[in-house]
Formats: C-alpha cells, structure tokens, sequence
C-alpha cells in the first residue's frame, strides 16, 4: 500500500457528499481533460503532463487528482466541472482500475447487490474482496478528498478545545490540523455534509475533510481525548458514555431545570471554551424558558427570518411579543447554537437541519417553594430563511384536578358530574382545534379517579402525565392507533377508557362498543356545538341504535379571553359589535374592558375561561335517533335537553368576565 498523499489545503468547495469523480473509461478521462481545456482550466500541455503520470503511477489516480496535486486546478473547479457535466465515478469501477478487485469479483458484487439491495462496498467487505481501507481509498476517490493513516500523524492538542469531546465522540470525528482559517477533520463519515456545516457554523472556521479506518479515527479521539476514556476489565480504554448532567434520583428521564445550560454545552458540537467566548448565551435556553413559564405560556414560537429569529409567545390563546431585556438580541446572533441546544435536549439529530423533527424533555423546577415537572415539546422545521421550532410547555400546575376547577357555570357542571357518575356509556366532548378539549377530559378523569379503578387511556399525544392512570401514546408509525389500543384495553380489564379523539369509523365503532360493554368511555370530536356531534358519528358509519343506546352527553366547549382584573375599567362597546352580537345580550349590560397593564402584557386580558353547552339526550332524542328521524327534528327537540352556551355567554357578560370583543374573537374561530 503506498503512503498517504501529501495534504495540500485548497479552499473547500462544493460538500464532499457530492459522489463525482474522473470517469472510469479511458475516454471520458480524455473527456474531462478536453473539458478542463475548452474552459480555460487547464492546457493541453498541462492534460497530457498529467495523463503521463497517471499512466506511470503504480496506482490508480484519477486525472482531476493528479491535476489537483500539480496545483493546476482547485478542488472547487474540479468539482463544478464535473457537477455541470454529470461525470460520476461508479465506485466498482474505480475499485477495478486501483487492481482492488477484478471485474469477475465486481460482477459477483454487483448479482449480490441485486439480490440483497445492499451497498456495494459493504458486500464487498462482507466477501473479503476488499479491506476497509481500499474502500476508503475508493471512496476518497469518488468524493475528491485524501485519505490518511492516523496513526502516522502527530496530533494538535490544542484543536481539542475547538470540538466537543462528547460531540466528536458521536459523530466519530477528530480534529487533525489547522492552517490559518481552515480546519482539517477526519471523519468516519465524510459524506455527512450537515455535520460539516454544524462544525463550520460553531467553529468559525473552514473545514476541510479527510477520512481514516474507523478503528484508526478511535485510536486518534482516544489519545486526543484522554479524559473521555475509562479502563475496562481488560486493562483497554473505553469511551466514556455519559454526555449529560446527573438525573434527578429516582427519575432518570428528568433533569433539573439548573441544568439544562450544562447539558447543551456538553453536547454541543463546539467546545465549552469555545461557547464561553460567547457573551450571553450560556443561560439563553433556560431564560427563554423561565420567561415564558412565569407569563404563563402554552408555546413558544421561534421563527427564523432574514439575519434573525423572531420570537412569540402563546399567550391566552394569542401571539404576543414581549420585553425580554436583550434576550431576544443575544438569540437573534446565536440562532444557530440555540437551534442545536433546542435538538440536544430534546434528543434529536443535531446535524439534520433538512426535515422536520420532533422531540420532548422533562425538567424539574422550584416555584413557590413547590416542585414541579414540566414537559416541553418541540417541533423542528426547516424554511426558507432557516429552521424554526415550536415548544409547546406543558406545566401541570394549569392542570384542573376535577370538574370543579374548569369553571363551568354551575347547571353544567352538576350534570356533567351526574354523568360521570355512571359505569357505562360514551360521553364526548366537542369543539374547535385548542379549545381545551384534553383538559376538559383530565379534569373529568382527575374528579372520578380512586385506587378502587383502573384508568387506559390514548392519547396523540401524552400531554399530562398522571400517576394514577395508565396512559399510552398514539404512533402510527408504529400501527399503535387508537384503534388498536381500544382492542387492547378490552383485554386488560378497565373501568374507565380515555380515547384522544375519534377521528375514523373504526374507532368510533370500537368506542360505541366498549360503551356497550360495561366500560365508561371518554372522548373527543371536532364539532361546533354539541347537537352537530350527532351528525358527525353517522357520517363515521356508528349505527343510530348504537349511539342511542351508549351516547350519555355531549359537552361543547369554547374558550374566551377573561378581561384584567388589575385593569378592569368601564366601557362602551363599538355599534358594530353591539349589532353583531345583540342576540347574546341586551343592551343594558355594565361593559368593561381591560385598559392594559404590565400584568395582562398592555393587552386588556388575563387567562381564559370555558364557555360550554351540554347536551344529555332523553327519550324523546333517543327515540328519534331510533327512528332515523330528520337532523332538524333531533335538533329542535335537542333544545328542551341543552344547557345551551348562550345562557354561559350572558353569566359571563354580567360578571364583567369577558366582552363582546372577546366573544366576536370566538365567532371567528368558529367562523
């Protein structure tokens, strides 16, 4: 095997995911020299000085190579030419003309391909045709970069602080060498372009790649990176494999909300030196956090514009920018680092910036002098100008632990209790996308739990954890619908089933059925009243007689903007919305509305509160559903057997709770 090339740094072109390389045939390399030479890359003296290099070597070198190393063209104008001209390199040829493999052992390579739908070069490992370095070698062919015996090379200790060791050590990649503003690395993995970019954007440098043995880039980490090593039982080191801050005891899938800082810098793929350079930014994700906790937040929304990142909070149901004393500055510079914290805590791919990708952590945090864990779930997406993400916070404090704290007017929570009570039968709550639905059902589930009863429920996805029932998340990946999980539950003797959302005629029938079944089954569905639930099972197949036989109530819900009680004031509502909304109310009313305060954001409102209408059928709506009678007649006999929402409307309008403003927003929602 001859040695390793000479490095000779060029400006680093197009990623070296790009396979091309010379072509195989005898021609095409004439081809490739007659199109260096018709764009004034090269001259014809130049072509041929190489090809008689190439014909001399005792190895195969494909001619864009030899030019490189003759200095005649750049690593960069080799790969544009051969990009604009599509000339690919296969890598069985170019293991054939460095006498790697013969052509017999190619084509037999090449049926087992066929058959296996394997990699070329890991069927060729597999038949001992090749090593790994002669694939390696090829490969470096086809990606234009060198290939380098580590253990040859004197390593720069002071690169370590440039690179995680912990990032370095899941990517299997070193730092090898710098001259002036670029950076060599040798990676296991060259063709991972987004993990060049990640080091690109936290280094600050250029990088140039190189690749190794794998077993040799290990040697090279283990002696670059000797604090990272433990001895086995062996005597020989291993790499350490904790890269994050201790758990809580007891729960090792919680960390404290301190830590959430630590845990980004050790994952980082830039070093914690490297990251302490940078003003302002070791605490950026626990302050975000923190802020939009204490402002009582549902999501935080990161969105990436031109040169920045635009941040807004969720707040009582509406996007609101707030004053975040030049955090919001410090993160527009450091978008990058935030995004990459953001996809190490949440246990993603922190070099895959092309998809989307979602994740969660938990962190544990001290309020009140009360601990609490909250659930953050973030929601990565790449755009135009870059990723954004979503993190929605689940913070059981805002959780209702029974149907008294989600303050419903008091005839429906009465009844909504009364129906609770039961041991059988299907109730359903109703309304738009973010209307509480969820909450509305854990609270339910929350005033009806004892340790006498066992609770199954399926969600998409789990967003309260509660100890004391049995909750599984929805993967359709996976197959684990809700329809699945439904058949199960029957199998594992439930009192009380929770289903997500009856979203197909599957799940329904299933529903409907173990209601029948002496279970007592709680869902949701996405109706604009309560009555319209009806409607909506039929169009999803459930037999009338089943829904007669098993339906015990429809709750529909709406959630309002409630008006600052530090700002309330007196005021008098425009014509407009008095005539829009004068069905509701008369005109007598004391109005208010919130002048703005710190407290409320100078937004006039405080928190929300539900406005909800309950349908509990008689026999008179039974025997009509029975009957197959026309929607409207249900509907109008429906009316004696509603606690309807405008009745919820006008307690809430005389308390001085809400306004007509905030009810035409809810109008509109409902469109």
């Amino acid at each position: 095997m001859n040695s390793a090339p000479r490095l000779e740094l060029e400006p680093p072109g197009a990623p070296p995911s790009v396979r091309n390389g010379s072509l195989g045939r005898p021609g095409a390399v004439l081809r490739l020299g007659d199109l260096l030479v018709s764009e004034s890359l090269a001259t014809q003296a130049q072509v041929q000085k190489a090809l008689h290099v190439q014909d001399s070597s005792k190895s195969y070198m494909p001619l864009g190579h030899i030019l490189i190393a003759q200095k005649v063209i750049t690593r960069r104008q080799l790969t544009s030419v051969l990009v604009r001209h599509r000339r690919s390199a296969k890598l069985g040829q170019l293991l054939v003309k460095a006498k790697a493999v013969t052509s017999d052992e190619l084509a037999a390579g090449l049926k087992e391909q066929r058959r296996t739908q394997q990699l070329l070069g890991q069927i060729l490992l597999q038949l001992k045709h090749i090593t790994e370095e002669q694939l390696r070698r090829a490969l470096c062919l086809q990606l234009h970069i060198h290939f380098f015996d580590l253990d040859t090379l004197v390593l720069d200790t002071s690169l370590k602080a440039l690179i995680n060791p912990c990032f370095a050590e899941t990517r299997l990649l070193v730092p090898v060498a710098r001259v002036r503003n670029t950076l060599v690395v040798a990676m296991d993995d060259p063709t991972r372009t987004a993990v060049i970019d990640e080091l690109r954007s936290s280094t600050g440098l250029e990088i140039e790649v190189i690749t190794s043995t794998t077993a040799s880039i290990r040697r090279a980490l283990a002696q670059l990176y000797p604090e990272r090593q433990q001895p086995s039982s062996n005597g020989r080191a291993l790499p350490t494999k904790r890269c994050e801050p201790s758990p809580i005891a007891g729960e090792p899938h919680v960390i404290k909300f301190e830590e959430l800082d630590r845990l980004s810098e050790d994952l980082a793929p830039v070093h914690n030196d490297v990251l302490r350079g940078s003003e302002g930014t070791s605490g950026m994700v626990r302050q975000l956090l923190t802020v939009a906790i204490d402002r009582g937040a549902s999501d935080i929304h990161l969105e990436a514009v031109d040169h920045g990142i635009q941040i807004r909070f969720r707040i009582d149901g509406v996007l609101q920018g707030l004053d975040l004393a030049g955090l919001d500055e410090t993160l527009a510079s450091t978008r990058g680092k935030l995004m990459s914290r953001l996809k190490i805590l949440s246990k993603l791919d922190i070099a895959e910036r092309r998809r989307p990708q979602d994740g969660s952590f938990r962190a544990r945090l001290e309020r009140d002098g009360q601990t609490t864990t909250v659930d953050f779930r973030v929601s990565m997406i790449p755009g135009y100008y870059g990723e954004s993400a979503v993190i929605r916070i689940l913070d059981p404090r805002g959780l209702p632990q029974s149907v008294d704290a989600l303050g419903l007017r008091e005839p429906v929570a009465a009844r909504l209790r009364q129906l609770l009570c039961s041991s059988t039968g299907l109730i359903l709550v109703t309304g738009p996308t973010g209307s509480g639905k969820s909450t509305t059902l854990f609270g339910a589930l929350r005033s009806i739990y004892h340790p006498g009863i066992k609770i199954l429920t399926a969600e998409n996805p789990i967003e309260y954890v509660c100890d004391g029932f049995r909750q599984h998340e929805v993967n359709d990946q996976l197959g684990n619908t809700f329809a699945r999980y439904l058949r199960s539950f029957l199998r594992h003797d439930p009192d009380v089933i929770m289903v997500g959302e009856i979203r197909d005629s599957e799940t329904a029938d299933l529903a409907f059925r173990a209601a029948q079944t002496g279970h007592l089954v709680l869902s949701t569905l996405h109706t604009n009243d309560a009555i319209s639930a009806l409607p909506r099972l039929l169009d999803l197949g459930v037999d009338a007689n089943l829904i007669a036989s098993s339906l015990l109530g429809v709750l529909s819900q709406r959630l309002v903007r409630e008006v600052c009680s530090e700002c309330r004031e007196p005021a008098t509502p425009s014509p407009e919305l008095l005539s829009t909304l004068l069905h509701l109310a008369s005109s007598d009313f004391d109005w208010y509305r919130g002048r703005g305060c710190g407290g409320c954001n100078y937004t006039g409102y405080r928190g929300r509160m539900v406005l909800a209408e309950l349908w509990t059928p008689n026999d008179a709506d039974i025997m009509l559903i029975n009957r197959g009678a026309p929607f409207a007649d249900i509907s109008k006999s429906a009316q004696k057997t509603t606690l309807p929402m405008a009745e919820d409307v006008i307690d809430k309008l005389k308390q001085g709770r809400t306004n007509l403003e905030g009810l035409d927003e809810v109008e509109q929602e409902v469109g």
